[in-house]
């Protein structure tokens, strides 16, 4: 009898052991399911963003140049309603009207410029092996101390035609060439691309109040009140890097055009519209018109040359000082972080990538001080973008 309540004893104590283990490992359970579960979400919801973009990748383009647009004319748009006994469709039509003027007219205008002279330039193109320095001025020889060694450093370069520095970083000309005509071949696709982007942004126009409130509350949910201090940095650097970068361009390459008629420049036209790219990619326009003056100089007219020189300081005072107070108005952003976002968001995304790629790069920046704890910038962005929506 004895070893039988033993025994008896023995399966209970087993037993209620059994039921400590399993109590003492179901809350270990419980969160490693619990663990999971967003975690899973997380890649579920970003296998349907993914695939969700991958549908809309061929519109990327006009959605995002759409977008940076439609956040560059925001405050346009609201001070037209007001004046236009509060009509929104009426805003967003002259609005529409104003963004062809500023952005997609000078584009239209360099295209239409450089296929009209494409024969001149590929004889331009296909003549630059050949090129040869002129013969110095007289006046260089009489300079003191340096003259003798400018004139046969000048000489040696005369023999060599075009520089070898040149034939070997710039590409041949018959791949420069090549390469225009690639591009101007694809006019109907821009053509398709400006359409899509006015139809998209349009929409964005319309519904303007309602993707702002999603998108403070997503950067709510997502950084507080960071969150919506960046999106509201994001704002405001998009809107004052394209106007800077574009206003600039326009009163640069106008200028410079005005100067380049005064001063009987051939293929006057085509220099302006190269002067106009050369502004976007954040390289300047005075350069252009300092070569032009030069090269009226070896041509044998001082006169034109003076001329030319004095439209070309006009417009480097400009590269120092117009877009930097544009861009200032706005926010604080350094002018080497706008040029590599320029040349990287062009390659990457186009040609609206030469205004998001510096914004890009700024909210990067913003999001580092912010976790290492840097002391913040003196912030304009937000009082101007309150001041644009009274």
């Amino acid at each position: 009898m004895k070893a039988v309540i033993m025994r008896l004893r023995k399966m209970f104590s087993l037993a209620a052991a059994s039921d400590n283990v399993t109590d003492a490992t179901s809350p270990a359970s419980e969160a490693e399911i619990d663990l999971t579960r967003p975690v899973l979400g997380v890649l579920g919801g970003g296998l349907l963003v993914a695939a969700a973009v991958w549908i809309v990748h061929p519109f990327l383009p006009s959605v995002i140049w759409s977008v940076t647009i439609s956040v560059t004319l925001w405050p346009l748009v609201l001070r037209l309603q007001k004046i236009l006994w509060g009509s929104r469709h009426a805003a967003v039509f002259f609005t529409v009207l104003a963004a062809l003027v500023i952005f997609f007219l000078p584009a239209a205008l360099i295209v239409s410029i450089f296929a009209r002279y494409i024969g001149d330039i590929s004889h331009f193109v296909a003549s630059l092996p050949s090129w040869r320095i002129p013969v110095a001025p007289h006046w260089v020889e009489r300079i003191p101390y340096v003259g003798e060694k400018i004139i046969m450093r000048w000489e040696q370069l005369r023999d060599n035609g075009l520089p070898s520095l040149l034939q070997h970083v710039l590409p041949s000309p018959q791949k420069i060439l090549q390469m225009f005509l690639a591009s101007a071949g694809s006019l109907g696709s821009l053509l398709l691309e400006f359409a899509l982007t006015l139809v998209a942004m349009v929409f964005i126009l319309l519904r303007a109040e309602v993707i702002i409130s999603l998108l403070k509350r997503v950067c709510a949910k997502m950084g507080g009140e960071k969150g919506l201090n960046l999106l509201t940095q994001a704002e405001t650097t998009t809107r004052g890097v394209a106007l800077g970068v574009t206003l600039t361009a326009i009163l640069e390459s106008l200028f410079g055009w005005i100067g380049l008629m005064l001063a009987g420049m051939p293929m006057g036209s085509v220099i302006a519209a190269f002067m106009f790219i050369s502004c976007v990619l954040q390289f300047g326009g005075s350069w252009v018109l300092f070569s032009s003056a030069a090269g009226l100089y070896f041509m044998g007219s001082p006169t034109q040359a003076v001329i030319m020189a004095v439209f070309a300081v006009s417009v480097a005072i400009c590269d120092y000082s117009l877009q930097p107070f544009i861009i200032r108005r706005y926010v604080r952003i350094s002018v080497i972080m706008i040029m590599v976002g320029a040349f990287g968001g062009l390659s990457s995304l186009g040609f609206a990538g030469v205004f998001l790629g510096p914004t890009l790069l700024l909210l990067v920046k913003k999001l580092i001080c912010n976790w290492a704890g840097c002391t913040p910038e003196p912030a304009l962005s937000a009082e101007i973008a309150v001041r644009s929506d009274e």
